[in-house]
């Protein structure tokens, strides 16, 4: 039950990155807070799937698909469809005691790597503003797409930093990254945005690196469905 709860942690985590995108293109264009707080309400009409996989050492150690829906309130709420086996550790004597010891180690760097992605997708309204003064707005032009980069850092701890990239035409949010750091080791969290058809735009990937542990998180959300509310 723990280790399905600390999967929903993690993957709420990196979803709601979908707010702080959100956020920082109301701020670095005002005109397009209303389309974005529209886009918001137009999701929370749709539940999906979700998929979240956690790796470690390039090694998968745990799958769980969820479905994903938002209650009358707006808060997003996860029901496990299916997730792996628990594996199967020692119980007894000094292999018991160091199996565990290295679930525990492992377990609480999930649970910090869910806890930092989820800082970054709660920025605070000061804590935006801190960056977009800081940010700068550049051209990111080819042939397929026409986005502006926005970077910025600082964002909540000394030497991160976050960069935004949005259509030029559309103003939606195309993808997101963040540099930052856990136990004074690097974290990377890139996440990619998608159009639903004729509907609004959301996360359909997110990944959250923590090299220097060897763990790697990626959650896909898809299967939208419109809901009957």
């Amino acid at each position: 039950m723990k280790d399905q709860s600390m999967l929903r942690g993690i993957a709420l985590g990196t979803l709601m990155l979908l707010a702080t995108t959100a956020a920082v293109s109301a701020q670095m264009d005002p005109k397009i807070a209303q389309a974005q707080q529209q886009n918001a309400a137009a999701l929370r009409q749709y539940e999906w799937k979700s998929r979240t996989e956690i790796r470690k050492g390039g090694e998968t150690r745990n799958v769980q698909v969820a479905l994903v829906r938002y209650d009358s309130y707006g808060n997003t709420q996860k029901t496990t469809i299916s997730s792996t086996p628990r594996q199967q550790l020692p119980t007894h004597g000094l292999r018991g005691l160091i199996a565990q010891k290295k679930k525990e180690d492992f377990m609480d760097k999930l649970e910090g790597l869910g806890a930092l992605a989820k800082s970054y997708s709660e920025l605070s309204p000061d804590a935006m503003q801190r960056f977009m003064a800081g940010a700068s707005i550049t051209p990111d032009m080819n042939p397929q797409q026409k986005m502006f980069r926005v970077s910025g850092g600082n964002v909540l701890q000394p030497g991160d930093s976050m960069t935004l990239w949005v259509d030029a035409v559309t103003r939606k949010q195309r993808r997101v990254e963040i540099h930052t750091t856990l136990d004074h080791k690097p974290v990377r969290i890139v996440s990619e945005f998608q159009d639903l058809p004729g509907g609004p735009t959301h996360m359909s990937r997110s990944m959250v690196d923590y090299p220097g542990e060897e763990i790697t998180l990626i959650t896909e959300n898809f299967d939208y469905m419109r809901t009957a509310r």
